[in-house]
Order: structure tokens, then C-alpha cells, then sequence
């Protein structure tokens, strides 16, 4: 697979992971996701256009990666909210920590972008638990590899209407099984282990 090349020629994996959030967040904000199911269906229905600056993002994970993530969603005019098990600070950015922040944090997050946590914190189970405490019809972006994604408790989410549309890179079938719902899902676009390019 092509590497993104850095200024110095090296392969940038953080670019890489940003430009493919900032895609997904942009196709979640923007409903590519039913707009692909309703192009395959031959139908047609017309969705509400809301402004980035009305769409509240959290990132899960402010590591390299997470704090580049909010920057460049901030760019854009979105509402950006961050969490990681330790505090910090990215200007721009509403930043919470620790267990007793997640649930306010997750409640406004109506994307909910997963990355790699900083080195040596756990990571957060993108659970049933987890789910419930988004706001109803949240949008889930799952971009860190490993991230401890219930797949059944996401599809039984998509099925209650608690999550409305998910984006996935998955890197093996022990992250999603050949043969599951969530493949064939039209609530769902799936990539091959494409975030960070490389």
C-alpha cells in the first residue's frame, strides 16, 4: 500500500490518520453514509444540510493523533470536545479527562471519533454502555485498530436508532468477522485497516 510521504520524505502516519478522520467526520456530518445506502436502493429522500458549526465532534484518544484530529476538525468550524485518561490542554478544544468527565463528554458528542489513546492509557470498550450514553443518533467513527468494538452491541445499536451511521477501519477479522450484519449494513461504511496509509 502507498505511504503518505512527509516534507521529508519519511512516511506521516498522523497525516495520514487526519486525513482520514476529517473524510469521515465530513461523510458522517454530511449523511454519505445513507445517501450511498439510497444510490444503491434507486431511491431518493432528501436530508437536512446542518453547518459544521452546529455539529459537536468528540475524539476519544488525545494522543499524537487525537490532538492533530481536533485541530483539524476545529478547522473546519465544528464544535470539537476531546477526552483522554490524563488531562491536557489543545487551544480550541473543550478537553475532559479521566472516568468521572467521560459521561458529560460522550453526551455531547454527536460524532464520536475513536483513536489510539497516548501511549500507556487503557483503552475505552466501544460498548453497549458506551452507546447509551451518546446522544440518540450519534454517528461513530472507529479509526484506531483494536478498538474493543462490541459488534453486536453496535449493530443493536444501529437497530434501536441510538447510533444512526458508523465508519469502520477494521485490520483483521478478529476486529469483524467475516459473515457479520454489520458488513452488509447500510448504516455502515467499512475500510480495509486505511487510516494511517501506510
Amino acid at each position: 500500500m502507498m505511504a503518505l510521504l512527509s516534507k521529508s520524505g519519511q512516511p506521516d502516519i498522523v497525516d495520514g490518520v487526519v486525513e482520514y478522520v476529517t473524510m469521515s467526520v465530513l461523510a458522517l456530518h454530511r449523511d454519505l453514509v445513507p445517501y450511498i445506502a439510497m444510490q444503491r436502493s434507486q431511491g431518493w429522500q432528501q436530508m437536512r444540510i446542518l453547518p459544521a458549526s452546529s455539529r459537536k465532534v468528540g475524539v476519544l484518544g488525545l494522543g499524537v493523533l487525537g490532538e492533530a484530529a481536533c485541530r483539524k476538525l476545529a478547522g473546519f468550524g465544528f464544535q470539537v470536545a476531546g477526552w483522554s485518561g490524563s488531562r491536557c490542554e489543545i487551544d480550541g478544544v473543550a478537553c475532559s479527562a479521566g472516568p468521572d468527565e467521560m459521561a458529560q463528554f460522550l453526551a455531547r458528542s454527536e460524532i464520536l471519533v475513536c483513536l489510539p489513546p497516548p501511549a500507556g492509557e487503557a483503552r475505552v470498550g466501544l460498548d453497549a454502555a458506551l452507546f447509551a450514553k451518546l446522544p440518540r443518533g450519534a454517528r461513530l467513527l472507529s479509526a484506531g485498530g483494536r478498538d474493543h468494538l462490541d459488534q453486536d452491541a453496535l449493530h443493536a445499536a444501529l437497530d434501536d436508532g441510538q447510533v444512526s451511521a458508523a465508519v469502520l477501519d477494521v485490520s483483521s477479522e478478529a476486529e469483524l468477522p467475516k459473515g457479520h450484519a454489520l458488513w452488509s449494513d447500510p448504516r455502515v461504511l467499512i475500510t480495509s485497516h486505511i487510516a494511517g496509509m501506510i
